[in-house]
């Protein structure tokens, strides 16, 4: 056979981590996934899992008073979820959320901008391929909550989501949609 060029994954351990590199997270009873690291800084490396862990609403309420920092969801993932990390992953981790759009999909799309709350960031280099944005629960697709609300102007009980197809949209707060999460590993 001839020489081909092929990708071969291959675990190792290391200190330095790089773009695209995966770990493995058991949480608790939740279950094992793999999160990739997407961004890297002197604060750490943000680590985005790549599936969906659970299905949940944003809030109990049809409402998107408060944003995500007042959400139901928000305070799922500060008590339930964090403590169902493992112990030395618990006392690294930093910001514990879900993506914005700005890191899914960046800023160019007047729609988005016009009618979902603003955030500062800039879109992540891996989630520019459409397949990055795309996850999964329980091996099917599903639409996943970001943490950008919408402008209340337009509504009062809805949150930007990710679509299955990888595009951005919205969903009422009530709704259960996936939750991907995302967290900065401290150096």
């Amino acid at each position: 056979m001839e020489n081909i060029k092929v990708l071969r994954r291959q675990e190792l351990e290391t200190r330095e981590v790089m773009v695209g590199d995966q770990i493995l997270v058991s949480l608790a009873e939740i279950g094992n996934f793999t999160a990739t690291a997407h961004k890297i800084t002197d604060k750490g490396v943000l680590f985005i899992f790549d599936e969906y862990v659970t299905s949940r609403p944003m809030n109990n309420q049809r409402t998107n008073a408060g944003g995500y920092e007042e959400s139901d969801l928000k305070k799922w993932i500060d008590t339930v979820l964090l403590a169902a990390f493992p112990e030395e992953l618990k006392n690294r981790i930093d910001d514990l959320s879900i993506p914005t759009v700005g890191e899914l999909f960046g800023h160019d799309d007047e729609w988005n901008n016009e009618h979902f709350e603003p955030d500062e960031d800039e879109q992540l280099p891996l989630m520019k391929e459409r397949r990055n944005r795309v996850a999964y629960l329980n091996d099917e697709w599903e639409w996943g909550w970001l943490r950008n609300a919408v402008k209340q102007r337009f509504s009062s009980a809805v949150f930007a989501i990710v679509g299955s197809r990888g595009h951005a949209d919205y969903s009422n707060a009530s709704n259960s949609c996936g939750v991907r999460p995302e967290f900065w590993l401290v150096r």
